[in-house]
């Protein structure tokens, strides 16, 4: 079974992290091949908890969101989970 990664693309997660989601499938596939199914999404809702206790961007690795999810972070993620 795949590890599914959820990359928000609403406004405020874009704007953050950018057109970040070539580059990142590319980082992914060369460290996990096709063990983790990659998926945009629009907003995940979590920007209405800024401040609170996390900032945009974020994603989702099987349904735990991921905040301040930079490209390195979502790859320190996944190794977690797939090691």
């Amino acid at each position: 079974m795949k590890t599914k990664l959820t990359i928000c693309c609403g406004t405020n997660c874009y704007l953050s992290a950018g057109n970040r989601t070539d580059k990142l499938e590319q980082l992914i596939e060369q460290e996990f091949g096709n063990k983790v199914e990659i998926a945009p999404s629009g907003c995940l809702g979590q920007c209405s908890k800024v401040g609170q206790t996390s900032t945009p961007p974020y994603a989702k690795i099987d349904g735990e969101i991921i905040p301040n999810a930079t490209n390195e972070k979502i790859i320190e993620e996944l190794k977690k989970r797939l090691s």
